[in-house]
């Protein structure tokens, strides 16, 4: 929630306009996707229905709908509603995701298919609790246009979250894989120990659709805070405005 919360105050301190949903709103029909450019997932929407993962994907590709997703562990886990007050997790066998033999990348992918289709990226355990800088790895990207970051800088050293110190990547992280689009560009990654930093992707889709992933839970948490973060995230909603 303060991750939530440091969120719509960035987005007002921008002046950029919003509007605010609940998760089962997408799923039941009251957001309606059409009559918007763009959709922001906030820090950490980790359970979806596979109707509410349908629904936004083909917002994407199919209706030129652009996504920005600033956080990790995403759309990791299918739910089914009951109804609007009740759902089912569904969390399968854990043991069929740590054998690399069956091929699945998250509990979703279990279920419906891997969330890197569609995000461009999908969690894994490295770097879990920890939190680290980005390293900026492609300065050409117009994501970067007006930071001053060059190859090799660091930024989402600042950070507010109270729980996991220490950079934008961070608490939990998201990286390419097998699913991911063919036109996944890799913009930054995390400097987590252990190969766990998160990497913020950008790819694009049919018809105008558009993608941008932040990759970790920890990207809200530096908005206010840290320049990099804040200059990358407007440069990416303003492009996606247009």
């Amino acid at each position: 929630a303060p991750a939530e919360w440091r969120l719509l105050g960035w987005l007002e301190r921008e002046g950029v306009p919003y509007d605010v949903y609940s998760e089962t709103q997408l799923h039941f029909g009251t957001l309606d996707l059409s009559a918007y450019k763009v959709l922001i997932l906030g820090p950490h929407p980790e359970y979806w229905s596979s109707h509410m993962y349908d629904r936004v994907k083909k917002w994407v590709y199919e209706e030129g709908g652009r996504l920005v997703y600033l956080g990790g562990n995403g759309i990791n886990c299918d739910v089914e509603f009951v109804d609007e007050q009740t759902c089912i997790y569904r969390n399968e066998d854990a043991r069929q995701l740590r054998d690399p033999a069956n091929g699945f990348e998250s509990r979703f992918h279990q279920r419906h298919e891997s969330e890197a289709n569609l995000l461009g990226v999908v969690y894994d355990e490295r770097g879990i609790m920890t939190a680290a800088p980005y390293e900026v790895v492609d300065e050409s990207h117009w994501v970067f246009e007006g930071t001053g970051l060059n190859n090799g800088d660091r930024f989402g050293l600042k950070s507010l979250h109270e729980r996991i110190p220490g950079g934008a990547s961070g608490h939990e992280t998201d990286k390419r894989s097998a699913s991911s689009p063919e036109d996944t560009r890799l913009l930054a990654r995390g400097l987590n120990p252990d190969g766990g930093g998160a990497e913020m992707v950008i790819h694009g889709a049919s018809r105008g659709g558009a993608v941008f992933s932040a990759g970790s839970i920890c990207w809200c948490a530096s908005l206010l805070v840290d320049d990099g973060v804040s200059k990358i995230t407007a440069n990416v909603l303003r492009r996606f405005l247009r």
